[in-house]
């Protein structure tokens, strides 16, 4: 990636003064470390004006869609005629299929709709950076194209005989052989096709008919017996002394050829990375699985590899999990977890921004236990999907033959995996507005249904203590209260936590058990803890409110004097937390999860749905059987893993 020393400007169009000065100032503050700087312009005709005076001063616009005189779209139009290779960022509130796949057409660098919040800020500023250095990478490549083609070009001299007198480097280079076996030979005789042709031109030159310089195309044979198509000049030119000589160039049309239907390759892949990400933002979340899918075979399809895969990063084990993959018939898996230890030198890489090549896999050695195998000359391209300037996961595509990523193809396939990164970030968005609505759902149904019975309760034995002056019926309305007590709190628990972890760290579970048992009044009943008990990487305070509510839920059912043990499980990570209570019967067990489901007249029903909340914001997995000795086992499986890859060697 190049480098961001000299700090990027940006240009930021938006009607609203306001706002233009408030995502001003976040963008300045969320990428301070790369010196970026914001102008603001509050209508087109300005931001046109400034783009004018300030030539090439600026690096990137990000600007509003709907905005009087012209809109972001016609604004994009108006750069692209001066511009055409400025990054622009369409940022706008309105946000349609329609107006992405307008805006990528257009020749927009990106599409970002505005949410609420101020996370949103630190997005649009990685995409802004992300912009500006593949850019700039792809100006820096193109002027080194254009000297290198200049530098390719052939040239020779030859005398009134036609013999080769004079040839420089890059002609001793194409033709192969060495500079002392080409002098003194015939220009004719390295295009035996075109021999009369030549032979007829370079008469032409010497003879001053008035014909100075000719251009045809003939096909050079080199020392390796190949064929290289070209196109050849041959000046008349006069030398001091009277010595009279052509000079001639080579410029293979082979190489030409080669480089136009990369040109072309690259064209079709844009193409398909805009059709692509206009799928990806038209999908409706339950879709976006099987769109994600789609969109690795297109890719994968049309870069002609044999495998794609998304992975995400978990940090909790320091490794990129498996999450969608399209492989050619399904016969090149790709690893289902990247280890932090396997692969280390690829994630320090992602975290800089890196793309991350090899064309030779003879350079992976093997790993334990299931290490992928590639053939001799496999290779791979990984790009990094980044949110909030922190790695989120990456995009693999890997081959079975030897292949070469050009720049330009890597920052095609880099949009590819930003856009799955915003999918991505969507789909968690929309499933956590969807959940949270589904809880206020509960929540209301608790206000209406659950709370109102013990309060009917209440409101009846308080009116049977005033009407007969008997008071014991207020020790039933103080039972109801208890129970309404118990309600909110769990209700106030599952509103403020959700199902969300704070920051992980290694727990010890024998500690972390025991402090739930002290916090739980638990008469008689009696812990018996495992020695081999291991050390998770959890949420301290969340995971101790795992035992506590698994504790209360023993002693409910169990009573006083029931027996609790807690233990590592046998074959799989993770542990277990039993009773030697009644236990759940087995027609009963697929609903103890469920908010509000309780067989106690004491309990709220909550306790449980909180503990499975608490397991899967981990991305554990928990489940209810029966113990050992008929109670109830509750099993918490944590992170399984089963396939890693294989490390390449450090150079």
């Amino acid at each position: 990636m190049p480098s961001l020393r000299k700090g990027i400007s940006v240009l930021y169009v938006d009607d609203e003064p306001e706002l233009s000065s408030l995502v001003a100032t976040y963008l300045e503050r969320e990428a301070a470390d790369v010196h970026l700087s914001v102008e603001t312009a509050t209508n087109p005709s300005d931001a046109l004006g400034l783009l004018s005076d300030a030539q090439d001063d600026f690096d990137c616009i990000v600007s509003d869609y709907e905005m009087p005189e012209m809109n972001g779209l016609e604004l994009l139009r108006a750069v692209r005629a001066t511009r055409p290779n400025l990054p622009f960022i369409l940022y706008t509130g309105k946000g349609s299929e329609e107006v992405a796949r307008d805006a990528f057409r257009v020749g927009a660098t990106d599409y970002m709709q505005k949410t609420t919040g101020t996370d949103q800020y630190a997005v649009l500023a990685n995409r802004v950076v992300n912009a500006v250095s593949r850019n700039r990478a792809e100006e820096a490549t193109e002027r080194y194209d254009s000297v290198f083609e200049a530098l390719e070009t052939a040239v020779y001299v030859v005398d009134e005989s036609g013999q080769f007198v004079s040839v420089d480097d890059v002609f001793v280079e194409l033709i192969g052989y060495d500079r002392e076996t080409i002098l003194g030979n015939h220009v004719s005789s390295l295009s035996p096709d075109d021999e009369q042709k030549i032979r007829d031109e370079l008469d032409r030159l010497f003879a001053k008919d008035g014909v100075e310089t000719t251009r045809f195309e003939t096909d050079v044979c080199t020392a390796s017996k190949e064929r290289i198509h070209c196109i050849a000049t041959m000046s008349f030119k006069s030398f001091e002394g009277g010595a009279q000589r052509v000079v001639g160039t080579l410029h293979g049309v082979t190489e030409q050829r080669g480089q136009q239907e990369r040109d072309q390759y690259l064209a079709r892949l844009k193409d398909a990375v805009l059709d692509t990400s206009t799928t990806l933002m038209s999908a409706e979340v339950d879709e976006i699985g099987t769109k994600i899918h789609w969109t690795l075979q297109s890719l994968g399809e049309f870069a002609d590899v044999d495998g794609a895969a998304v992975y995400s990063y978990d940090s909790d084990v320091d490794a990129l999990q498996k999450t969608h993959e399209w492989t050619i018939d399904d016969q090149f898996p790709l690893p289902s977890t990247v280890r932090g230890d396997d692969w280390t030198w690829f994630l320090e890489r992602l975290r800089c921004f890196e793309n991350v090549r090899a064309t030779d896999a003879s350079t992976l050695s093997p790993s334990e236990p299931e290490p992928l195998c590639l053939p001799e000359n496999g290779s791979f391209l990984a790009l990094p999907m980044v949110s909030n300037w922190s790695l989120v996961g990456a995009v693999t595509l890997m081959s079975t033959t030897s292949r070469q990523w050009s720049d330009k193809e890597v920052s095609l396939f880099g949009t590819a995996a930003d856009m799955l990164s915003y999918t991505l970030e969507r789909q968690q968005r929309e499933r956590q507005l969807r959940q949270q609505n589904e809880r206020l759902e509960e929540f209301a149904s608790v206000v209406s249904h659950d709370l109102r019975n013990p309060m009917n309760v209440v409101d009846g034995f308080m009116e049977l203590a005033r009407d007969t002056g008997d008071v014991s019926h207020l020790d039933r309305a103080m039972d109801a209260l208890d129970r309404m007590d118990a309600l909110v709190n769990d209700v106030l628990e599952l509103a403020r936590q959700g199902r969300t972890v704070g920051e992980t760290s290694p727990v010890d579970l024998t500690g972390v058990v025991r402090r739930a048992w002290s916090a739980v009044e638990t008469g008689e009943a009696t812990l018996e803890l495992d020695d081999d008990l291991a050390t998770v990487s959890a949420d301290a305070s969340r995971l101790t409110q795992v035992f506590e509510n698994l504790v209360r839920n023993a002693v409910e059912h169990g009573g006083d004097d029931v027996t609790i043990s807690v233990g590592p499980l046998p074959q799989t990570p993770g542990f277990y937390v039993e009773d030697d209570g009644p236990g759940i019967p087995e027609a009963d067990r697929s609903a103890v999860f469920e908010q509000g489901h309780t067989t106690s007249e004491d309990g709220s029903g909550f306790g449980l749905s909180i503990v499975e909340g608490i397991v899967e914001a981990h991305g554990w997995t928990i489940g209810v059987t029966e113990g050992s000795d008929g109670g109830a086992r509750f099993e918490i499986i944590t992170a399984p893993h089963t396939q890693t890859f294989s490390q390449p060697h450090a150079n």
